[in-house]
Order: C-alpha cells, then structure tokens, then sequence
C-alpha cells in the first residue's frame, strides 16, 4: 500500500486534490523556501511528496529539527526509506518524505514522486525542483485555466525579478527547442500554447499521466521534462501562463557561458534518448533530426572552444556523452 493512501485527504469543499512533488539533492536551505511558499497558497494544496536525492548536506537533519521529519532515516539504507509526517512549521501540511538510497537525479525523483502522488490518487500533480518558490497566488491562478488545459506552466522570474523568457516550441522537423521573447504576453495575452515541459511548476492532470506515464528516470538530469511535455501536448493543449509565477532562487547561467562538465555529458547523451521517444511520435523528417543531433555537437565544441579554459576536459565529457548516447548507455552515467 502507497503511504500517502491514507496520508493526503481531499480538503473539504474541494472539487479536486492537488499533490506537490518536489525533488531535492544538497539545497537545504532554498529547500525550506520552497516548502514555506507551499504551503502559503491562496488555493491550499492538499499535501507535499518531498524525494530527498540522498542528499550529503545534512537536509534530513535540518527537516527534523524544523520538525517536517519526525525521525531521522538510517544512513546507508539499501532500501528507499518513506516517512509520514504532519509539520507543525507548515501549517500542518501533510508530507510524504522519501529518502532514496543513491541519488537518481532530477529524473529518477520525478519518475518516483509523481508515481507516488499518483498513486495516492491526486488529482493534479505540481511538480518543482528544491530552488523554485512559488507565489501565494500560483496554484489559485493556475487551477483558474485547468478548463482549457491539463498541463499548465507558471512564468519564472529569477534574481532581482528578471522575468526567463520561455514561450517557444520544438520544431517537428530539427528536433530543436525554438525559443521566443515572450511575444504573446508582450502583446497582453494571458497564455501561449507549447509543446514543451519543465519541472519548475508544471501542473500536471492525473488523465495525463493516465495517457502517457511517469517521467523516464534514464535521462538521471535534464531533458525529461521537455519530454514530458511533449508528450503531453498531443492530449491537451500545453499552456505557458503569464500571471501564475514562481521564483527560481538559484542562480542561472547567464547569456554564452561555459558549459559545465555535467552539463555536456547529459546535455549530448540525453538528446539522443529525447530523439528516440520523439521519432516514435513523429515519425515525419526523424533522418534530418538525425542531422540536427550533429549540429548539438558541433555547437557544444564551439561553445568549449570560445568559452572554457580546459577545453580538453570539455571535450572528453562532450565525446563520452556522444559515445553513451549512440550507445543507449543511459541513466546515471557520471
């Protein structure tokens, strides 16, 4: 039996439950941010199922002294270790806590958490990573288009309130994200529409995941919640919504910096996964697809080239993401 069975209970008057999944790995501190915002909505969720990714900066011991744990989990466990628990410094929020036994990145706790709200028989799934806050007024906003939609994206604003420009689409024919500068909210429409994902506020509808199943834990980080929004959006329009709004309280590169080791090992090996699913779906242009992963890859080694000091290190990791890649060599590759 799932924990949260007995755990998250509809709120009276409600007409549908709503289930944060947020995944964590070594932010404790943002990480009581995020849970704080969560539990200051206008539209009350009905509880959280928080996933610590094994997390080695002391999170499980900060949640029991600010009392969201009521215990501490074992250390070393070789089993994933579930913990119920009713905060007394979230409003009494109910929580399912899940300490995985290795980190599984942002995928693998995606892929477990949403199963678990799912299973616990929500209505809706708000999926965020540790590092988003999500205003008082999100949620309410958000259920407000729930008419129109079954996959809904709040806007992202990061430090200093500098709004991320996110409206675009994936070109059937490249495979490439096409980015915009927020056109259609420049022009005072409250939505776009998308064909795209991401796990910094997406609400999900259960009859979504009825359609197309949990997040795919191979990708371990990145890409997988593109995906999921791809998915999604040949059974409900995507929305990108201008109101509703988090904050992203870490930071984020800025303009063409240097990609990050990590970055370019799962940035190239993931693509080749996310072209795979794709082509199942779309079966159209798949060999000029095949083209554009090339194009990845040269743009990667550029990016190496113009921006970093050890560009042989770069280009290893570029190489070995590749390789793996064409390999199917998926899941926690670093």
């Amino acid at each position: 039996m799932n924990k949260g069975d007995d755990l998250f209970l509809k709120r009276e008057g409600a007409k549908e439950s709503v289930i944060a999944v947020v995944v964590t790995y070594n932010r404790k501190d943002l990480l009581l941010e995020c849970l704080a915002g969560l539990a200051n909505q206008s539209r009350p969720v009905d509880g959280v199922v928080l996933v610590d990714n094994a997390s080695t900066d002391g999170t499980p011991e900060l949640l029991f002294r600010q009392g969201v744990l009521e215990s501490l989990p074992m250390e070393r466990s070789p089993k994933i270790q579930e913990f119920v628990s009713h905060p007394k410094l979230m409003g009494g929020l109910p929580m399912l806590t899940v300490r995985m036994n290795e980190n599984t990145g942002g995928a693998g706790g995606f892929h477990e958490g949403l199963k678990r709200a799912y299973l616990a028989g929500a209505d809706w799934i708000w999926l965020m990573d540790d590092d988003i806050e999500p205003d008082s007024r999100c949620l309410e906003g958000m259920l407000s288009f729930s008419g129109i939609s079954k996959c809904l994206h709040p806007r992202k604003y990061l430090r200093k309130d500098v709004p991320h420009l996110w409206e675009g689409y994936y070109d059937y024919r490249t495979g490439k994200r096409i980015f915009q500068d927020d056109p259609s909210f420049e022009k005072g429409f409250a939505f776009s529409t998308t064909n795209t994902g991401c796990f910094e506020g997406m609400l999900v509808h259960r009859s979504i995941v009825d359609a197309i199943g949990y997040p795919d834990p191979r990708f371990f980080i990145g890409m997988d919640d593109s995906l999921y929004g791809f998915m999604a959006h040949f059974h409900t329009p995507v929305l990108y919504l201008r109101d509703p709004f988090v904050k992203k309280k870490a930071d984020a590169p800025v303009g063409y910096a240097p990609i990050s080791d990590r970055s370019l090992y799962y940035g190239m090996r993931n693509a080749f996964l996310f072209r795979k699913t794709f082509n199942q779906l779309v079966p159209q242009y798949r060999w000029r697809r095949t083209f554009f992963l090339g194009v990845k890859f040269f743009d990667y080694a550029l990016n190496i080239l113009q921006n970093r000091e050890k560009k042989l290190q770069g280009y290893r990791f570029l190489i070995k993401g590749f390789s793996d890649g064409i390999r199917s060599r998926f899941g926690k590759g670093l």
